[in-house]
């Protein structure tokens, strides 16, 4: 069997919606992680039909529309990265001497 050299990738920062994690960076269920990808890569209405199972899958939406639209046009990884810190309160200097 072949193996593949996989680049390892986080998801950016958002904000979780699901009743258990409410409002907590980087708190996401499988299915909010799910649709983040699903937007990220243009798939946005199979997004929202992830989430339309939720009770609470629109409000993930609404707490993130605004950095989901960011990331989803990043042009790079590094883009993205510094994108994260224009929506969240992160220090990158902080972040970028502790790698």
């Amino acid at each position: 069997m072949k193996q593949t050299r996989l680049k390892p990738r986080t998801l950016p920062l958002l904000l979780a919606a699901n009743p258990v994690n409410w409002g907590k960076p980087s708190r996401l269920t499988t299915a909010e992680a799910l649709a983040t990808v699903l937007y990220l890569v243009g798939e946005c209405e199979h997004a929202e039909s992830v989430l339309g199972a939720f009770r609470w899958g629109n409000r993930f939406f609404e707490l993130n529309q605004e950095p989901l639209d960011a990331y989803a046009g990043a042009r790079s990884s590094q883009e993205l990265v510094r994108l994260q810190f224009d929506f969240f309160d992160v220090d990158l200097e902080a972040v970028e001497e502790s790698s």
